[in-house]
């Protein structure tokens, strides 16, 4: 059993051994390189999905920026953190070239010449540098591709679509593997957009919608398909991150309007851009807020405003709140972003188990043995569907369990102290000791006959866990020394 660290480590010996096997091969060769580069990148986040599902309405709410979709539009944009902005394409031979670039009222627009216009369709892709923060550990590609063509250039997704319909299982089963680490969906996440529309718009819709998608992520073909399943309205969202002086001003004329006389204009989009409606606001400037928030956000909107939101900032946040928006970023964090080490790795080994598979030379034989055992070794893969199916309600702990369970798996934290719960300044013994209490206190519960059998495979999960954080502590404190075995068969969570 090992972890990140060790994941991370024996993933770069291992395509540094492929490396040699293939160098005279220039095709595998030139991507195994690209693969070894990959593993020091930030986390490789796609928002993917049907066309017209909020995709690039989602990218801006995430980085908080007017930017996407660019201009003229191409058929994947990597948006990157940089010391200013910029855009690069790639010609026809894989060389950057930088790109002109200009920003309007509703995105990017790119300048791309002749060698980018020449390209095929399925070629034209950009790279635009933001300075953002947001960025700095996440690269965001919003992109056209079909899902399996994603997730071979992708560490993680958010897939975006209307309804989970049957048609997106499907995409989702064929996008996940038959073997090796492509078997493992922990890089997929389901975002169900335009949640403020559920119910034809009502004024519950939002809160309908996450109802409804808590309920599809306890489903166990859903479960077994993505790491969640969320539901969002990316409209709302964007205005939220990028919320205007000018607006919350029209909102807060509109929220002071007495209820009776007000209310009736907010029935349809018809009544509120009506030229006699609502006076206190212009028409021009009520289509404008329609435009940026629909008519859910701005009812959001004023309804927060007449609760107490008497800031710009303190209305931009609730409209988060509401939107969905800190639901995803918190699951973004604790699922993807928390374990982009343990995402890129099997990343990179996704795509050297497929080069194997296909490019056999005599050595692959070994090379595709000592794969098969790194993944049967990974546990980090263990606890991402261990967390999944606790987050979702596919697997029920007591509550004082699960919430300890979480911290141990890592929900809060991968480094030692945040699983233990420790406070930075704690010594040495203090570590040690919470360290053998969790794997005792775990210990006992895989092991009784308290727990159902299904919660019992959890905790054996869970004190997996405690093993490896006492290996880490151990490797710690005698760095020389081999790192500690456990046994580790398979599970259910991996």
């Amino acid at each position: 059993m090992i972890d990140d660290e060790e994941l991370e480590q024996r993933t770069y010996r291992l395509l540094n051994e492929a490396a040699h096997v293939y160098r005279g091969l220039p095709p595998a060769s030139a991507l195994l390189r690209r693969t070894i580069d990959r593993l020091a990148d930030p986390l490789r986040l796609a928002v993917a999905g049907p066309a017209r599902g909020g995709k690039s309405t989602l990218v801006n709410a995430l980085i908080g920026e007017d930017l996407a979709p660019v201009e003229p539009p191409l058929v994947s944009v990597a948006y990157r953190d940089g010391t200013q902005p910029r855009a690069w394409g790639e010609d026809g031979r894989g060389t950057p070239y930088e790109i002109p670039m200009v920003r309007g009222a509703q995105g990017l627009r790119l300048s791309p010449d002749t060698r980018h216009a020449g390209l095929p369709d399925g070629a034209r892709r950009a790279v635009v540098e933001w300075p953002s923060r947001v960025l700095r550990r996440t690269e965001l590609i919003d992109t056209h591709l079909p899902l399996p063509r994603v997730l071979e250039e992708a560490d993680a997704v958010l897939y975006v679509t209307p309804q989970l319909a049957e048609a997106d299982l499907q995409f989702l089963q064929a996008a996940r593997g038959v073997r090796g680490p492509s078997v493992f969906p922990v890089q997929t996440m389901v975002v169900l957009s335009y949640a403020d529309a559920t119910g034809g718009g009502r004024p519950d819709a939002l809160l309908t919608a996450k109802q409804a998608a808590r309920r599809r992520r306890r489903e166990p073909r859903v479960g077994a398909l993505c790491q969640d399943v969320l539901a969002l309205s990316p409209l709302i969202a964007q205005a939220a991150r990028t919320l205007r002086d000018d607006e919350f001003r029209a909102f807060t004329l509109l929220a002071s309007l007495p209820r009776p006389s007000a209310d009736p204009f907010l029935l349809s989009t018809d009544r509120f851009t009506a030229a006699d409606a609502l006076r206190p606001v212009g028409a021009q400037q009520r289509v404008q807020l329609l435009q940026r928030f629909g008519l859910g956000g701005i009812r959001l909107a004023i309804t927060l405003t007449r609760t107490g939101c008497n800031t710009p900032a303190a209305l931009g946040e609730r409209l988060q709140e509401h939107s969905g928006l800190k639901d995803l970023q918190q699951s973004i964090a604790e699922l993807f972003t928390a374990r982009r080490a343990a995402l890129r790795a099997r990343s990179a080994l996704t795509a050297l188990d497929h080069l194997l598979r296909t490019q056999q030379v005599p050595p692959a034989g070994k090379l595709l043995a000592d794969l098969e055992l790194l993944v049967a070794d990974a546990h980090e893969f263990r606890e991402l569907r261990l967390l999944s199916a606790l987050r979702s309600g596919r697997v029920n702990l007591p509550r004082e369990h699960a919430i300890d369970a979480k911290q141990l798996l890592g929900g809060s934290g991968t480094s030692v102290g945040e699983r233990l719960g420790m406070s930075p300044d704690a010594s040495a013994s203090d570590t040690w000791g919470a360290a053998h209490a969790a794997a005792e206190r775990w210990r006992a519960q895989a092991q009784g006959r308290v727990l159902l059998p299904a919660q019992r495979r959890a905790a054996e999960v869970v004190l997996r866990s405690c093993d490896m954080i006492l290996a880490r502590l151990d490797r710690m404190s005698t760095p020389a020394a081999a790192p500690a075995r456990f046994a580790d068969p398979a599970g259910p969570y991996g």
